[in-house]
């Protein structure tokens, strides 16, 4: 896959006009509650107790419609041919627990039946964790993305397939070998299910345990249902019995109203996924609580690879703070220095921001200096090291291994090992691939090149101890509304400890959750470097959404608030820009939300992000949206209040 990585970087070193910093979308957002699975049994009856909690998906109830449907051939429908068309949604860890259940009309022209791909009923379950990557625009279903996405399952009676089980043509960049130009794909490998269907009453029911490595706590996969009615009237007279639709939550009560202006539902399932819903996973209490980062959109025009962080974009970057003025959190070792009081820098943090499929990371080390250690490089486990790590698959675990995981990129989980000046994928050696990850069987090994996926410039001043390092990832699920699970971590070199004992490596990790204890062992094995190379549990989790900056704490004279309290945004009205306070009496995640005057989603300044005790500010940037009436909301576990602000251009 390395070849269309080399070739989008090569478009943009050469300025070749890609816009991508474009209007986003508000996808429909919905929270799925955990399950044990356990309690399942997959046998086509919704029939245990956990169903009543799940997510729900209603394109028909006795409430009204949440689809855009094509009449194909019958003028005279007032509302599509069904008593009820939903979905059920519950998730454990890479499984999505999916129940569907369509109720047709009977004793009409309609009736269920099935005579293959394009004839008949049928049913589109779409799902990516690659929000950054299209569809291919074909209607082969992106069988070839499985199991990441963007895909879909082709659902036929009682049978789940992948194109309906044809062979498919097979995209250069999806080639797992050159010579796979095109195969056929089991759903059996990737999904169980089982259905009831009743002719007689038209109830088809379909229950799915679908593999997905996105889905795990705090995540987030973008989910779509559709599919097409049978009509045997119009296979009789047209020769065709097939009427798209797809599930258009943000266009409620309006089944045949044509949102898009294409006419064609089937196109938002099939061909694209720009308007899929966006499934959040929620977390219980068995789960670990990862740190949550907001980070801010930007133009890639304004940003220069040059090891500078000179534009002001950066000034409103996301903050990953290992070590500042104000504290700590890291996780260090002092690897044969027991007289160390704090680690062997002055600063350590780094600075984010995103557009569509890449992550800009600045890296600011400021080591210190005259004493054991400076700055040195000479090669893997020997002297200064940073450690940057990746996943949009939060289900998949890191393989244990001290390998950085190079065989899983883009998607992951790995790392980036970066050495002085240079951007690593395990330090360019040879990395043995474990055979879930070969493209072709005789993959056993191979070496991976950084520069396919990442462009990166840096400054090092070893007579200062600064080492700068500028990165724009490649990352196929950064977009609007998503997120990848991050870290960040590395080695000290120490100069003294090379001379005296023949190593030089004393490892650190960032541990956002832990602060100001920084040789405090919070894991209780010893190792820091466990958890940049080897374990992804603790990796923070960073959002994308759009309009936001940086959050700031703000002057209270001293004084702790007694409670939490959200306060009117100023300016307001306002034009293009707002700000927003909200006070915090003690640790706690928080949540700020923003809805327009329908109660849609559109975007999130703050999702989870853990504060303590004091005033803060966050400023909403809404020069994307239209004027009217919005509201923000502010959550934490046992507070809610919500705010109206009115945007006016």
């Amino acid at each position: 896959m390395g070849r269309l990585y080399t070739t989008i970087w090569v478009s943009l070193i050469l300025g070749c006009s890609i816009s991508i910093f474009a209007q986003d979308i508000v996808r429909k957002q919905l929270d799925v509650p955990k399950v044990d699975p356990s309690v399942i049994t997959i046998d086509g009856q919704m029939d245990e107790s956990v169903w009543e909690n799940a997510a729900q998906v209603n394109l028909i109830t006795s409430t009204g419609y949440e689809i855009f449907a094509n009449k194909y051939y019958r003028d005279g429908l007032t509302e599509p041919d069904y008593d009820a068309l939903y979905a059920r949604l519950l998730w454990a860890k890479d499984t999505l627990y999916a129940f569907i259940v369509v109720d047709e009309f009977v004793n009409d022209s309609t009736d269920l039946f099935w005579d293959g791909k394009w004839t008949g009923d049928q049913l589109f379950l779409s799902i990516s964790s690659r929000l950054g990557v299209p569809m291919k625009g074909w209607y082969d279903g992106n069988t070839y993305a499985v199991p990441d996405g963007p895909y879909h399952y082709w659902i036929l009676g009682d049978q789940v397939t992948l194109n309906g089980g044809d062979t498919t043509n097979i995209p250069e960049e999806y080639r797992g070998c050159m010579d796979d130009t095109a195969k056929s794909y089991n759903a059996s490998d990737y999904v169980r299910w089982a259905t009831s269907i009743d002719k007689a009453t038209g109830l088809w029911k379909i229950e799915m345990a679908i593999y997905q490595p996105h889905v795990a706590d705090q995540s987030e996969i973008a989910f779509n249902l559709g599919g097409s009615t049978g009509s045997t009237q119009s296979q009789e007279t047209y020769g065709d019995a097939y009427g798209y639709y797809t599930w258009q939550p943000n266009v409620p009560d309006d089944p045949f109203g044509d949102p898009f202006g294409n006419g064609d539902p089937g196109y938002y399932n099939l061909a694209n996924d720009d308007y899929w819903a966006v499934l959040n996973f929620v977390p219980d209490g068995s789960d670990i609580v990862r740190k949550s980062v907001s980070v801010p959109e930007v133009d890639p025009s304004v940003i220069t690879i040059d090891g500078q962080m000179d534009e002001s974009v950066w000034e409103n970057a996301a903050q990953v703070n290992l070590i500042t003025s104000t504290g700590y959190e890291i996780f260090a070792n002092k690897y044969y220095r027991d007289g160390l009081t704090e680690p062997d820098y002055d600063a350590l943090y780094a600075r984010l921001l995103w557009a569509k499929d890449t992550l800009y990371a600045f890296i600011v080390v400021d080591e210190f200096v005259n004493d054991s250690t400076d700055l040195f490089w000479d090669g893997k486990w020997t002297g200064d090291q940073l450690f940057l790590s990746i996943s949009s698959r939060l289900g998949v675990p890191m393989k244990g291994w001290y390998d950085g995981n190079t065989y899983a990129v883009p998607d992951g989980p790995y790392h980036y090992w970066i050495l002085g000046d240079q951007v690593t994928l395990n330090g360019g050696d040879t990395t043995n691939i474990p055979e879930e990850y070969r493209g072709c069987m005789d993959d056993t090994a191979k070496s991976y090149n950084a520069s396919d996926y990442v462009r990166w410039a840096t400054s090092i001043d070893k007579a200062t101890g600064l080492w700068k390092i500028e990165m724009a990832i490649y990352q196929p699920h950064v977009a609007d509304q998503s997120e990848i699970a991050f870290n960040l971590g590395g080695s000290t070199g120490s100069t003294q400890s090379q001379e005296t004992y023949g190593d030089a490596y004393g490892y650190y990790t960032w541990q956002p959750n832990v602060p100001d204890d920084p040789f405090g062992d919070p894991f209780g094995n010893g190792d820091p470097g466990y958890y940049n190379l080897a374990n992804d549990d603790y990796w923070a989790v960073l959002n994308f959404y759009s309009g936001i900056t940086s959050v700031e704490p703000q002057e209270n004279n001293g004084k702790i608030p007694q409670s939490f309290y959200l306060r009117q945004n100023y300016p307001n009205p306002f034009n293009p820009t707002t700000t927003i306070r909200f006070e915090v009496p003690n640790t706690a995640p928080v949540t700020i939300n923003i809805y327009n005057a329908i109660g849609q989603l559109v975007t999130k300044l703050i999702d989870g992000q853990s504060f303590t005790p004091g005033t803060y500010a966050v400023t909403w940037d809404a020069s994307k949206v239209a004027s009217g009436v919005y509201f923000y909301e502010m959550k934490t576990n046992d507070y809610r209040q919500t705010m109206k602000m009115l945007l006016i251009k």
